[in-house]
């Protein structure tokens, strides 16, 4: 085993003990809470996913208040993580679940939790599943029951607390201002909205008036229990005040409404968002405030931990990578793997510092990010072809297939333009573009089928890897937007359907690189690491920058609408889906520039990549069908 290899060994037992330490030890505050992954069954029979932190604290002789928290659209339970790390400390039984076809959780086979309530107009998602657990747990303290979520989840949590009234402590709408049908006049519980200044959401849906949506009808008639007055006559809903309104059980309830510096919760959730929540949640149930907090002015003395545990899932992700690296290392070394190591072919890149080379750079650069926005809105209609019915997942993630087709013809229309312009003059060809399979000439399947196990091995390490880190830390990975986990079972069919639908980025990027001559050059660890890092910029960092300027945009001068190119179509929704869609596919590309450039052959590189890439979209967000 190479010196280089021993050392990314090292570096990865390193980063997994680390991130262990972080994550498990901020979940159970160093020995003080439990943490369950639980498996839970639906009326319809049906599995719900759903973690519990429970305090030590918390027995059958001191029970505690609990907390439901169900989180946003497409996404998964790890989003609530620092809500949960935070409660749970200062006394909090905590259960957070993925909703019906999210993540670990089952498509729903019946109507038991996706119908909409007949009081609420909502459905629950799995809400209610969760709720019958909680009724039997002897260390919860059932008159302190508090229901939350964000944004979707705040739906899906509100319609539990109105069908469950008088049960429910409190509701907590974070991002969201949906407060189940209007119809409805009950609301006999305790209730709190949070609405972030920068919320994109909420400014894309009020033309950048987010303090509007503190005075819309339902909110009103909920804060002041009045259902008979006009809405012009009723009071404005002040910001931070507590106001009481008697229910239609003649008893008193407390409404309250916060407005934090946040964007929308899970994206670039920062700790003024996590003290809101903390406070609106621990000044009502009256368990666990911090000392000198006596209003939500005092919010900012919180103290806050959850950023440790985000770390911890940064380096999981790092010891994830790094497994991958040290992995293909290895591999190479070996008598089976090495064969993989070709020849290096001719240069044929178009000369570095020519009008065509910097041609061609400027559009490799600006091809992902130009064609980002007609991709996205084509996940439903690909050049007026219905191909809604090719996605067996929801939402975001057919976004990122969607962008990628209109890339990959964007990129092989420039790869064609560099063939006749340049390269087939200067020895381009089906061997020189990468395709060789072996020295001698000709093509030798068992070279692809080699490629094929090359790339099994090193996403199948990163794999193990990472399914260790979450057998002990019972959970998946959540950065910002950015989600990962194992793939549950029933997303087989996923693996095979979204490992073809990548096939063409992968292929017709490649191709384009060497238009510039990337995959060329240096061949030692220096001069690959440097290739590598060049070539994930080029590919990425314009699509990077417009998630940064959507970023600032937002978070500085609180405006999405006005800019259109933002607002339309939902299209700030798939801009927030720039982040992780930046860090699965710079660790893709890296993956497959690395490989492509250590064997001269693109085959190796472009099934590692196309392995990761797959495990990345998959492994997470809403499903729609298992089967077509």
């Amino acid at each position: 085993m190479k010196t280089s290899t021993r050392i990314l060994c090292l570096v990865t037992v390193l980063l997994f003990g680390l991130s262990l330490l972080l994550i498990i030890g901020t979940d159970t505050d160093w020995g003080k809470i439990e943490v369950t992954r639980m498996t839970l069954t639906s009326a319809d029979g049906d599995e719900i996913s759903a973690l519990l932190y429970k305090p030590h604290s918390a027995t059958p002789d001191n029970p505690a208040p609990c907390v439901l928290y169900c989180h946003g659209g497409g996404d998964m339970l790890e989003q609530g993580s620092s809500y949960a790390v935070e409660l749970a400390r200062r006394g909090y039984v905590v259960v957070s679940w993925d909703y019906t076809g999210c993540a670990r959780s089952d498509i729903a086979t019946g109507r038991s939790e996706t119908a909409n309530g007949a009081i609420s107009g909502l459905p629950t998602m799995g809400g209610e599943t969760v709720w019958n657990a909680i009724k039997l747990y002897n260390f919860i303290d059932h008159s302190k029951i508090v229901t939350s979520g964000h944004s979707m989840g705040g739906q899906y949590s509100m319609a539990v607390a109105i069908n469950h009234q008088e049960e429910v402590f409190l509701q907590v709408n974070l991002g969201m201002n949906i407060y189940g049908s209007a119809d409805n006049h009950e609301h006999n519980f305790n209730f709190a909205l949070i609405l972030g200044d920068s919320d994109e959401s909420c400014l894309a849906r009020t033309n950048n008036d987010v303090k509007g949506l503190f005075q819309v009808e339902q909110l009103k008639r909920i804060f002041f229990g009045d259902y008979t007055t006009a809405a012009a006559d009723l009071p404005e809903v002040k910001i931070g005040e507590t106001y009481t309104a008697t229910g239609t059980n003649g008893k008193e309830y407390h409404r309250a409404c916060y407005m934090p510096d946040s964007c929308h919760a899970y994206y670039l959730v920062d700790d003024q968002a996590v003290q809101t929540m903390v406070y609106a949640i621990t000044s009502e149930v009256g368990v666990g405030l911090d000392e000198g907090v006596k209003s939500w002015a005092d919010a900012d003395k919180i103290s806050l931990v959850w950023k440790i545990k985000d770390i911890g899932f940064i380096v999981m992700l790092a010891a994830t990578i790094c497994a991958m690296f040290t992995m293909a290392s290895f591999l190479l070394g070996t008598v089976a793997f090495s064969k993989l190591q070709l020849k290096p072919q001719p240069a044929i890149a178009c000369k570095k510092g020519s009008w065509m080379w910097w041609v061609a750079l400027a559009a490799l650069i600006i091809l992902p990010v130009a064609l980002y926005r007609p991709g996205v809105l084509a996940q439903r209609n690909f050049f007026g072809i219905n191909i809604s019915k090719l996605f067996l997942l929801g939402g975001t993630n057919n976004t990122f297939i969607s962008w990628q087709w209109m890339v990959s013809i964007g990129m092989l229309v420039l790869f064609l333009l560099y063939h006749f312009l340049w390269g087939r003059k200067h020895g381009g060809n089906a061997k020189t573009y990468g395709f060789i399979t072996s020295n001698e000439g000709g093509f030798k399947p068992s070279y692809i089928g080699m490629s094929f196990l090359f790339g099994l091995f090193t996403v199948g390490c990163g794999y193990l890897v990472f399914s260790l880190i979450s057998s002990y830390t019972q959970q998946g990975m959540h950065i910002a937007t950015f989600m990962f986990n194992t793939i549950k079972p029933n997303r087989t069919l996923c693996i095979l359907m979204y490992f073809l639908f990548q096939i063409p980025y992968f292929l017709t990027s490649s191709l384009a690189m060497k238009s510039i001559g990337i995959g060329e050059g240096d061949d030692s660890v220096k001069g690959t690491l440097k290739t590598t890092l060049l070539g994930t910029l080029i590919n990425l960092g314009g699509v990077f920058l417009l998630w940064l300027i959507f970023v600032i945009m937002v978070n500085e001068g609180n405006t999405v609408s006005s800019i259109g190119y933002f607002k339309n179509d939902r299209f700030y929704i798939s801009t927030i889906a720039i982040l992780p869609l930046a860090i699965g596919m710079t660790v893709a590309n890296a993956l497959n520039i690395f490989m492509s450039k250590k064997t001269h052959s693109m085959w190796p590189g472009l099934f590692t990549a196309l392995m990761w890439g797959t495990w990345m979209i998959i492994s997470t967000g809403g499903m729609t069908k298992y089967v077509y």
